[in-house]
């Protein structure tokens, strides 16, 4: 087991009285114990940040962008070391952690540390009605920044990157059951302000097993902005909560994505896009193609593939390069998964599992769901796990609306050999993000939710419209 883990407050360690354990998803064994904060924690840090908010704000770009730059080498100077971290943090499989837990947000930490301060002013007319005018970037203060389980450094860096540039204070507070890759971009950014004799209370960490210190940050009067990545559920409560203090919200919730399978879509490139919700962090991901909607021309050939694709998985230790599917992040999770698939049995789906599953480590195994219309439970929730369920439409129309009949709005796909029929079905699909002939995306696009998927876009320069206010000058000319 690692060492005791503690709050940084300032740049300072804040010990708690007490810890909660952190645990390999495979193995199930602890390796690390880790400081179990409420509300006061949340609120020194919160006081932090808010007493360094004017000077961190006054700090010119330059700087700012050499402490962003900085940080991202200290984490590249570790990077082999944090890999291994993300597998036993995280449960990840070795390329998922090595390209997209760890070699992503570095990537992110460059991208930021490189960018113009000329973001920060927005074009206007210069003069108009006899006044000269000017509209910049103003930061929101402090922002709380909550991150997620399935990408914890990834997704904080997408959130405290595009705030530090911007002239925000901010805390941290990652997801309980695997904090440790955050713990190391918060020890990073902290050494990079003490470099270039920057405010520590520009960076703050808190950490805890239960919803107390982040639903801190969220009431703290001091907090300007809340950027959340997580579930609908939480981030309904995050946005009751906030409304009071009319905080700006960031919020990246849950996914229900449909897969458009026209009749003449190439069915290889539909199974390597579905299987992703098996291969790829075993579904944990917000934008896996979880309802593939195929026509009634293809529907039964493309299950045939799936359950060859399903019976040719290999679940097993994140470190083994044979291995394709890897543990939950938690008991609790994998038990939520089984739930939705024991109720899509109790109503009438077929459920096809994967076999060889270990005995051992936090598994459900990959699950193929089929003969379930659009209104079945497990077509309707997120599973955030390996579930893909499958059902048939006769028609584009009724593609369309078995995709657009569920409360989420992230990201959907359409997969066909006639592209201008893709955009049509794509232009009509009731989500912020479409692939068409991929699942792939793109990180300087703006990426967020509509419905009940969330509020406000993250992803390149679109981050600064949640962190910043616009703020018009003008003067008389002459």
């Amino acid at each position: 087991m690692t060492a005791t883990t503690h709050h940084l407050i300032a740049g300072d360690p804040l010990s708690g009285s007490t810890t909660y354990d952190v645990t390999d998803p495979y193995t199930e064994r602890v390796i690390a114990a880790v400081a179990d904060g409420g509300r006061s924690a949340a609120d020194a840090a919160a006081a932090a940040a808010a007493e360094a908010r004017d000077a961190w704000a006054a700090t010119p770009v330059e700087t700012r962008r050499r402490v962003i730059g900085h940080a991202g080498e200290l984490l590249e100077d570790r990077r082999d070391e944090l890999v291994d971290l993300a597998i036993a943090d995280t449960g990840a499989r070795r390329a998922v952690a090595e390209a997209t837990q760890v070699g992503a947000a570095l990537a992110r930490l460059r991208h930021w540390s490189t960018l113009s301060a000329g973001l920060l002013t927005v074009p206007a007319e210069p003069v108009a009605a006899g006044l000269a005018g000017t509209v910049t970037r103003a930061p929101v203060g402090v922002v709380g920044c909550i991150s997620p389980y399935n990408f914890p450094l990834l997704a904080m860096v997408a959130k405290v990157a595009p705030a530090l540039f911007a002239g925000n204070t901010v805390v941290m507070k990652p997801a309980p059951q695997d904090p440790l890759l955050v713990i190391a971009l918060a020890e990073a950014l902290n050494e990079a302000l003490r470099a270039e004799g920057a405010p520590a209370g520009a960076v703050n960490l808190v950490t805890g097993a239960g919803a107390a210190p982040g639903a801190a940050l969220v009431d703290h009067p001091e907090v300007g902005a809340i950027s959340f990545t997580g579930s609908t559920l939480v981030g309904t409560e995050i946005y009751r909560s906030a409304a009071p203090g009319m905080k700006r919200l960031l919020l990246e919730l849950g996914g229900k994505g449909a897969l458009v399978v026209r009749a003449d879509a190439d069915l290889d490139a539909v199974v390597a896009g579905a299987t992703r919700a098996w291969t790829v962090h075993s579904g944990q991901i917000c934008v896996t193609p979880a309802r593939v909607i195929a026509d009634a021309s293809v529907h039964d050939e493309l299950v045939v593939r799936l359950r060859t694709a399903l019976d040719g998985l290999v679940h097993g230790d994140p470190r083994d390069p044979a291995t394709t599917t890897v543990p939950l992040i938690s008991e609790v999770q994998r038990d939520r998964v089984a739930a939705l698939v024991d109720g899509a049995r109790a109503e009438g789906g077929t459920v096809h599992t994967a076999a060889d599953v270990p005995h051992h480590g936090y598994f459900h195994p990959a699950t193929l769901v089929t003969d379930v219309g659009p209104e079945a439970t497990v077509m309707q929730e997120e599973a955030f796990g390996p579930v893909v369920c499958v059902t048939p439409a006769s028609s584009d129309d009724e593609a369309v609306a078995i995709a657009n009949a569920t409360r989420y709005g992230l990201t959907d796909q359409v997969y066909s050999r006639d592209l201008d029929a893709a955009r049509g079905v794509a232009a009509r699909l009731a989500s912020a993000q479409v692939g068409i002939n991929t699942c792939a995306r793109r990180a300087d696009l703006p990426f967020g939710g509509t419905k009940a998927s969330g509020i406000g876009r993250s992803g390149g320069a679109y981050a600064l419209d949640s962190y910043t206010e616009l703020r018009a000058t003008v003067h008389p000319t002459g």
